[in-house]
Formats: C-alpha cells, sequence, structure tokens
C-alpha cells in the first residue's frame, strides 16, 4: 500500500464476532491495534493469537475508546472495525484504489464506509453509512458517547470523496442483540441530552436516536410503551426542525422514523401528514413511498397503495444502496404484492401503460421487472426483452431467475437451466435459481447435481420440508 494503514478495533466480550472479522482482515494492515474495554471473555487472547496489538481503557463513550485507539496506532491513515463486521477482499482491494486517489490529496481527510447489515441468514437487508476511515491528523478528532462521528475540529465536518468501501456488518444479525444494542444506547443519549442544550443541532439529533431506539425497543413485548413514550420526543423534534438545513439527513429519516411511529400506533392521518412534509424534502425516498403503501393496503384503497407501490420501486431504482433506509429491504414483497394486485384490476391495462412509460423513460431494475410479471403472459418476447435488458445492464441474478422461471413454465428446460445457471454466476445465494435447478435435474435423474442444487437451497432458505427430499437422495448416492 502506498501509505501506512492502522486496523483499529475497540470490544468488550466479542470472542463470538472476533475470530471471523480478524481473519478477513489478517495480513492486510500495517497493523491491528484492539483497544479492549472490559472484556472478561476471550476477546483479549483472540486479539492477540492474530498479532494485534492490545490496549485497555476504562469504558467513558464510544468516542472517548476511538480517540484512544487513534493516539495508539501508528499509521499515516486509520480504519476502524466493529467487532462483528467482515471485510470482503473485493471491497479491500476497492479501498487500495481510492487511497491511491487521495492520498496525495491533503483536501480529502476521510473515505466513507457503506455497512451492509445483514439478516440471520447473511443475507443484506440494508445499507447504512458513516466516516470509519480518516488521516491521524491532530485535527480530526472523535465526538459524541453514542453515535459518534470523527471531525475535523477547526471546521465540524470531514471531507471524503464522492466514493466509499462497503463492509458486511452482521451486527443486527438476531432480535436479542438489536434489543440489548438499543438499551444500552438509550442509556448514553440519555446522558448526551443532560449534557447538550436544547438550542444545540447535536440535542435534536440525539432525539432522533431515541427515536431509532424507541422503535427497535418496540419489536418486543409490551412494545406499544415505547411507540407512545416517542410522541414527545417526536413533537419536539418538530418544534425545533428548522436547526436543520431543509434537505438534511438526519431531518429525512426523522419523518421516516415518526410515520412508522404513528403508523404503528394506528394514526394513519398523522402519518400520511408526516410523509407529505418528507417527500417535499426528498421525492421518490423509499421509505416514504414504502410507507405510505402499506397504510393505503391495509385501508384497502388499492388506487394509491398501487401508485404508492410503484414510486417505491421507482425509488428503489433511483437510490438503490445510496441511501440509508429500513424499508428497502422489501422491495421483492412491494414487487409480488403489487403484481397481484394490478392483475386483479379492471384499469390493468392502463396501469401497464404507465409503468411502459416509466420504464421507457428511466429504466430501472424493479420497474422492469414488474412490467416484465406484468406482460409476460399476453407479451412474452417483449417481456423476455426487457427482463433479459435488466438482467445484463444490473448484472441481476433476480433478473436471469425470473427469465428462467419463465422458460421452465414453458418446459424449455435447457433454457431455464442456462439462466438458473446464470443467476448463480452471480450470486450463488439465489434460493429460486437452486431450487429450480434441482427441480429439473430431478427429473432428468441427475442425482448427484441434484443434490448440490437442493442442499444449497435447504441451507440458503432454511426450508425444513425439503429435508427429507435431501436424505432420500443421500441415501440412493450412498453418501451414509
Amino acid at each position: 500500500m502506498i501509505a501506512k494503514v492502522s486496523a483499529c478495533i475497540i470490544a468488550k466480550n466479542e470472542e463470538n464476532n472476533l475470530p471471523r472479522l480478524l481473519e478477513s482482515i489478517k495480513g492486510k494492515f500495517d497493523e491491528i491495534v484492539l483497544v479492549d474495554t472490559g472484556s472478561t471473555d476471550k476477546t483479549v487472547e483472540i486479539a492477540k493469537s492474530y498479532g494485534a496489538k492490545v490496549f485497555y481503557r476504562e469504558w467513558n463513550g464510544f468516542a472517548d475508546a476511538r480517540q484512544y485507539a487513534v493516539e495508539k496506532a501508528t499509521g499515516e491513515w486509520i480504519w476502524f472495525f466493529d467487532a462483528d463486521c467482515e471485510l470482503e477482499e473485493d471491497e479491500y482491494e476497492r479501498f487500495k484504489r481510492i487511497l491511491l486517489l487521495v492520498h496525495e490529496n491533503p483536501v480529502i481527510e476521510g473515505i466513507g464506509v457503506v455497512y451492509k447489515n445483514t439478516d440471520i441468514n447473511g443475507q443484506v437487508k440494508g445499507y447504512s453509512n458513516t466516516v470509519h476511515i480518516h488521516r491521524k491528523k491532530p485535527e480530526l478528532v472523535w465526538e459524541g458517547k453514542i453515535h459518534e462521528r470523527v471531525v475535523n475540529k477547526n471546521t465540524g465536518t470531514i471531507i471524503i470523496p464522492p466514493f466509499s468501501v462497503y463492509v458486511l456488518h452482521h451486527g443486527y444479525a438476531d432480535l436479542k442483540t438489536q434489543l440489548c444494542k438499543a438499551k444500552r444506547n438509550l442509556k448514553l443519549i440519555f446522558e448526551e441530552l443532560r449534557r447538550l442544550k436544547p438550542d444545540q443541532k447535536e440535542y435534536y439529533m440525539n432525539i432522533f436516536y431515541v427515536l431509532q431506539s424507541y422503535i427497535i425497543l418496540s419489536i418486543d413485548k409490551n412494545g406499544e410503551k415505547y411507540l407512545r413514550k416517542s410522541l414527545r420526543y417526536i413533537n419536539k423534534f418538530l418544534e425545533n426542525k428548522d436547526i436543520f438545513e431543509y434537505d438534511s439527513k438526519f431531518k429525512i429519516h426523522f419523518y421516516a422514523y415518526a410515520s412508522q411511529i404513528y403508523k404503528r400506533l394506528n394514526e394513519t392521518d398523522k402519518a400520511i401528514e408526516l410523509l407529505d412534509e418528507g417527500l417535499k424534502l426528498q421525492e421518490l425516498y423509499p421509505d416514504f413511498h414504502y410507507l405510505k403503501y402499506e397504510i393505503y393496503k391495509d385501508k384497502k384503497e388499492i388506487e394509491k397503495a398501487i401508485e404508492e407501490g410503484i414510486k417505491f420501486l421507482q425509488s428503489v431504482d433511483i437510490y438503490g444502496n445510496r441511501v440509508i433506509t429500513d424499508c428497502i429491504s422489501m422491495k421483492d414483497n412491494v414487487l409480488n404484492e403489487l403484481a397481484s394486485m394490478i392483475n386483479l384490476e379492471e384499469s390493468k391495462d392502463e396501469i401497464i401503460q404507465k409503468i411502459k412509460e416509466i420504464y421507457k423513460k428511466h429504466k430501472g431494475l424493479y420497474i422492469s421487472r414488474l412490467l416484465f410479471y406484468l406482460i409476460k403472459e399476453k407479451s412474452r418476447k417483449e417481456a423476455e426483452k426487457i427482463i433479459l435488458k435488466s438482467a445484463i445492464l444490473y448484472k441481476s441474478d433476480q433478473a436471469y431467475a425470473d427469465i428462467g422461471l419463465l422458460a421452465l413454465e414453458n418446459n424449455e428446460l435447457e433454457k431455464a437451466k442456462e439462466y438458473f445457471i446464470k443467476a448463480l454466476d452471480i450470486n450463488p445465494f439465489n434460493t429460486q435459481a437452486n431450487k429450480s435447478l434441482y427441480e429439473i435435474l430431478i427429473k432428468e435423474n441427475n442425482l448427484n447435481e441434484a443434490f448440490e442444487y437442493l442442499k444449497n437451497y435447504v441451507l440458503y432458505s432454511k426450508d425444513a420440508k425439503y429435508i427429507p427430499d435431501l436424505i432420500e437422495i443421500s441415501d440412493k448416492l450412498g453418501f451414509f
């Protein structure tokens, strides 16, 4: 690498997560620095086994621990990793290319990191971003006990280039972990609120984090009490919303959270009012349209639900993973529901024409997939042309699987196999492609290959009803 880079970690009782992270970063950095804040498990022992330099720090908030790690690091650049993260090889190579571009430009102070948040099956369910890579310079400091950030103490911000590195984040893979983190975070947030004054922007940033934590806690039993508690903080934020710039990300995300809370409390008129205010700040924002879609669907206002569902898919195509959003992971559910809803509408042809106009103007993977689902029976040739173009343009395993399913419906087995294999070349975890290839190969009595695809399907989908089939094939093959 053209500059010395220190990988820094702050950790406490992370023996379960740490080996995965350390395995993914070993040999890639000039040093690994771990600041332990009071572990009673094997965290320190594991870190040392990977050659990490271990230091100890009494807990005084996240910023304090990160700043201490910076002081102990010797690199020209610092890259912070949470213990529940994992660095993929391609992203490490991307980082090296970015560093090559920015290292000699003193104006650039940091590099953005986008966290790919995974679910319990390891599938990416959403994205969030932060600045966890920065130069080691005296003026760059960490601040905030919770939701900490690195800033230039002279300017109050940090300058980064318009491209980021992606990191897998497994920290929200299960509900128990989310609830524990939310409770821990709330304690620290309230400490920050007591320290801050109501005329400071940071005060309302922390109110936003209160809402974020309450929404997570509301998933648990007796969750409604947390939603009710949120209302006073929503009102306080709204009274002082102009403390933020017009299109501030905090303001946009606040409207999404506040609307979600009112929706879950069945105060849908207030939710719609806030969503419409949010859409004035940022048009075609995924969460706003998804929540409106859900509200209208629940109220059986199908025409409005379809309109908002289409706008949601448009917003997914426009923003993709470039926004932090809770609802973008619902895109496949909405796609399938919309196709079913539109197919039942008397005005189906009129709706399809509107979708075609959107597709011609903006293209987009999800709009093209919706159009494919709606016209494939009547206009198969046109549908295939649209979806194949999207499969190639967006390197989409889902689009290739769509073509494969259409071929399968028409008993074109070789064609179906070709496209399912292309889907798996892009994404080996595509459950539809694995399952369909198993079904085709069973028909062809190709048990060895059928077994492999079925094994992958059961592993990735957790679909237990196929386990007897797996056992039966393994017996025929003499595996046991």
